[in-house]
């Protein structure tokens, strides 16, 4: 029974995670790149396997976890 309990719980989380960090991340921190790159990356659209969207996915997380500060006023 343990073992279904966290192969279920292994699963949700991964699916959280995928769509948090691949997909929502990514966007967020899309436009960003494109700008501070001046259009040169991300070269492909949201390839979840490749370098490029992680670091992409990254700076969507920066980009939030700003933007989440400056809301509650931690600056």
């Amino acid at each position: 029974m343990d073992a279904i309990l966290e192969l279920t719980v292994r699963c949700i989380g991964y699916v959280l995670l995928d769509v948090v960090f691949g997909t929502l991340l990514y966007w967020l921190g899309w436009p960003v790149v494109k700008l501070i790159s001046l259009g040169r990356y991300p070269r492909q659209p949201s390839n979840q396997e490749s370098r490029e969207s992680v670091y992409v996915s990254c700076v969507g997380l920066a980009i939030g976890l700003l933007g989440m500060m400056a809301t509650l006023g931690q600056f």
